[in-house]
């Protein structure tokens, strides 16, 4: 493997460099092709069996020595990049791509539905693996369901429903699917671990479950019990997909570790769930440590056949890679072991899930063989783009090029990609808007070792670090601007939902990544150094109430944005307060939210009781939301009185309300929504100011 390794290295220099042209060619066919063949069979009809379910979880985590040689290998290779730029990085590794044309060509000759880098793996995979077992499907009930986790922001499901209304053998299937995601609408999911990209969730919320406790956290075994009652409403289940991923970015040397356990999740619940002859499609890394080896046997041991592949349309640098496996033995082979499995489901195996001496010795061999062979790929695609990072050579730009239009002329013709004439799920005109950025966060991560560094500072140039950071995102709004609303049309009905509680607001689909992170770095900092802050500050409420307070029919209602989150609360004195207003007076909120949903759907439901609502930001206060001229309004109380039992009741369940209007209605009804964005970042830069100058006094 070594020399077909240098060889190539060679040949790739020869590639960049050599003046004949039919060499020239050759090398590129060469490269191509391997592009398109980076897959690896692991099982292929041998019959591995699994141990006794007694024997499970009885071994302490073992290590398999070359495969932590080529743990080393790789890293070392890696760790030479803790030095570049996040953003200029991944802008040269995505120029050199050699599928970068794939998603142009597609957008424009094909026009797939949600088009993004995983609905082009997807179509990949599924038009070369049987994943669906058409012949069978059509010669009984012409139906099915597949279900897919951690599936955000839906291309999977996209991609699939293209194949099957293109394919010749299974445009008259019958489908139907099922997607657990983390949700996008509950505010204390962590951006980390979530995409928030809603575009085609929100238009298909009846064909989504997120679980139990309303967080999508497919690694809660409520959540998957949940899901399995609701399948048991689908007949069929012949393909389940799990996409799932973290933001590894500040421990790049150990992503397996941190990914096993979602991992372990998700092939326990395909387990659960799968009909006989159906197949599983599973994201992976590298499978380098135990339990990675034991996942792969234990699917081994589950499918007749089991394949690694990392598509075309996979970044080449990373370590992505898909398992591949279908014709499922049926639940006889796996029911024995479920119980056990699903006691270590929501901590993650913390011991070896089989014995080192239960996986037969060949198995072991296909897995080391199968890792030098992704290993070897990546570390190679790495170098290169290290070599190519400062050079400007105008041959080595042309004949990557000349490489990407030739991989997205083969990847339409290999896959037989045709453009979808009905039968869209929602539209991608529906879906038109806007969609969530990630480059500025990008620019801001800097390098790993930068980022590091910053771990290291003393509180006050942490601080002074993360107001450089907030100052880099651009703002529209000036000190003092404000914009006026009016609303009255409410709601026919409410839409109360229910979910785990939290006191965090860890996303929100209004506010910025870049800002939302560096606000919760702030409120990290401060309770790591215990130094506790209001704001805003009440010198600040003071002034405020003595500027409107002696002008007659006015009433302020304050919070502070440094309080934790509490959803009860917020219905608690915003109820009170109305329920005491007389017609005309106008009511000053202070210190009120604008990052979920819950929030704005309550701001959206009082605003219809007055004439107008204004919305000031403000150096020292943040915002200032001005409801002017209260109408007595029934419907309103009772939505509010409604909303406060249902508060309760989530309190004594131990959970909180998370949404009270369905996200469509209130994206269509409350223009809000799409400038709370700009508002939620001067809060946060008007925070940050305020806290450093706490500090500094």
């Amino acid at each position: 493997m070594e020399e077909d390794e240098l060889g190539f290295e060679k040949k790739q220099t020869l590639f960049t460099n050599n003046d004949s042209l039919n060499y020239q060619k050759e090398i590129q066919n060469e490269h191509i092709n391997k592009l398109f063949n980076k897959r690896f069979s692991i099982v292929n009809n041998e019959c591995y069996l699994l141990p006794e379910p007694t024997s499970i979880f009885k071994d302490y985590l073992w290590k398999i020595d070359e495969l932590q040689m080529l743990k080393h290998e790789l890293n070392t290779i890696k760790n030479c990049l803790n030095n570049y730029d996040l953003g200029k990085w991944q802008l040269h590794t995505k120029l050199r791509n050699s599928a970068k044309d794939v998603m142009t060509r597609l957008k424009y000759d094909i026009q797939p539905e949600l088009l993004t880098q995983a609905w082009c793996k997807f179509y990949e995979i599924v038009a070369s693996f049987p994943l669906i077992p058409v012949d069978y499907i059509r010669n009984t009930s012409k139906h099915f369901t597949s279900i897919h986790l951690c599936e955000a922001p839906g291309a999977f499901i996209t991609s699939l429903n293209h194949w099957l209304k293109t394919h010749k053998n299974a445009h008259d299937i019958q489908w139907n699917w099922i997607g657990m995601t983390l949700n996008p609408y509950y505010e204390g999911n962590s951006l980390s671990v979530m995409i928030d990209d809603d575009r085609f969730i929100r238009h298909t919320l009846n064909h989504w479950c997120f679980g139990e406790d309303n967080t999508g956290n497919v690694m809660n075994l409520k959540n998957l019990n949940e899901l399995i009652t609701l399948s048991e409403l689908h007949q069929d289940i012949f393909l389940i997909t799990a996409d799932g991923s973290m933001d590894c970015i500040d421990v790049p040397a150990e992503q397996e570790s941190v990914l096993i356990h979602l991992h372990f999740c998700e092939t326990v619940s395909a387990l659960h769930l799968l009909a006989t002859g159906g197949s599983f499609l599973l994201k992976m890394f590298t499978i380098f440590e135990c339990n990675s080896v034991c996942l792969i046997y234990l699917l081994s041991c589950c499918f007749n056949n089991v394949s690694v592949i990392k598509p075309a349309t996979s970044k080449e640098g990373n370590s992505e890679t898909y398992v591949v496996c279908t014709n499922f033995k049926g639940p006889k082979v796996i029911s024995p072991y479920l119980e056990k499995l699903k006691e270590h489901y929501e901590h993650g195996p913390k011991q070896a899930i089989f014995c080192k001496h239960d996986i037969p010795h060949a198995f072991m061999k296909k897995i080391i063989e199968c890792s030098e062979f992704f290993k070897s790929q990546q570390c190679l695609v790495i170098q290169n783009n290290i070599i190519t990072f400062n050079s400007d050579n105008p041959k080595m730009l042309h004949d990557i090029r000349q490489i990407q239009r030739v991989v997205a002329d083969k990847y339409i013709k290999n896959y037989n990609v045709k453009k979808l004439e009905s039968g869209e799920i929602v539209g991608n005109v529906i879906m038109l808007g806007k969609t969530t950025s990630t480059n500025e966060y990008k620019k801001l991560q800097g390098s790993y070792n930068e980022r590091c560094e910053k771990q290291y500072l003393a509180p006050l140039d942490r601080i002074k670090s993360f107001c450089n950071d907030i100052c880099k995102i651009e703002f529209h709004l000036l000190a003092d601007k404000f914009i006026k609303y009016k609303f009255t049309k409410l709601p026919k009905e409410l839409q109360i939902c229910l979910g785990k509680r939290f006191h965090t607001i860890c996303s929100s689909k209004f506010c910025s990544k870049s800002a939302l992170k560096i606000k919760n770095g702030v409120d990290d900092l401060l309770i790591k150094i215990n130094h506790k802050i209001q704001f805003p500050s009440v010198e600040s409420i003071h002034e405020l109430e003595a500027e409107i307070l002696h002008t007659s029919r006015h009433k302020i209602v304050v919070f502070q944005y440094t309080d934790i989150y509490d959803s009860h609360k917020m219905i608690i004195e915003i109820y009170d307060a109305l329920q005491k207003l007389n017609n005309g007076t106008t009511l000053t909120l202070i210190g009120y939210s604008l990052f979920t949903h819950y929030s704005i759907g309550l701001l959206y439901i009082i605003s219809c009781a007055f004439n107008s609502l204004k919305v000031t930001v403000h150096n020292d206060l943040g915002l200032k939301i001005t409801l002017h001229h209260y109408n007595y309004n029934l419907k309103v109380l009772n939505f509010l009185n409604e909303i406060s039992v249902a508060s309760s009741e989530a309190q004594r369940q131990g959970k909180a309300i998370v949404e009270i209007i369905s996200p469509l209605i209130l994206y269509e009804g409350c223009n809000l929504c799409y400038s709370a964005e700009e508002f939620n970042h001067w809060i946060i830069k008007a925070y940050i100011h305020y806290a450093l100058h706490t500090l500094k006094n």
